[in-house]
């Protein structure tokens, strides 16, 4: 090749725009697929945490139809149990899983025993608070990510929770 032709392809190749468009997209792949997967991840665990909220607002909303007499809270984890289906199993191995309490309040004070009577001046409140809690799984392992930029990455396992807390008295 004669040092002319040499000089007219670079001139050729300069001018040529063909292919700019999938080399563009070569370099914004990785992070449209990072995006997308973040979303997926998000909405997961934001799926998860309606889940559990309205699981807990269930359980809050059953103990209103059935009044407590005391602060056995028991039952309420059964039908907490009931609607997410955790096992006894499951529940043995971690007790936060499900957690309800029944309490009483005196002029926003909590009280230690639920039959207490609250003195003339104070109004009296109880209460009943249930919070359950569960494990997501995140796709995809967002460590290794954050490594490569010097951050600190989160757990492939997320803990989500939903709690309601509603007024009887």
């Amino acid at each position: 090749m004669t040092k002319l032709s040499i000089l007219a392809l670079a001139r050729r190749l300069r001018r040529d725009e063909r292919g700019i468009g999938l080399v563009e997209l070569a370099f914004a792949a990785p992070l449209l697929m990072l995006l997308g997967l973040g979303m997926v991840d998000v909405s997961r665990i934001a799926a998860t945490k309606i889940d559990m909220e309205q699981a807990a607002q269930r359980v809050t909303d059953f103990a209103l139809a059935r009044r407590p007499m005391n602060d056995n809270a028991s039952y309420l984890v059964k039908e907490a149990q009931v609607i997410t289906g955790i096992t006894d199993a499951e529940l043995a191995a971690n007790p936060e899983l499900i957690q309800a309490e029944i309490f009483l309040e005196c002029s926003g004070t909590r009280q230690a025993d639920f039959h207490a009577t609250c003195d003339v001046t104070q109004s009296p409140a109880r209460f009943v608070r249930v919070s359950i809690s569960t494990d997501v799984d995140t796709g995809f392992d967002w460590r290794a990510f954050a490594n490569m930029f010097g951050a600190f990455g989160t757990e492939r396992i997320t803990t989500v929770d939903g709690d309601s807390l509603v007024r009887f008295q």
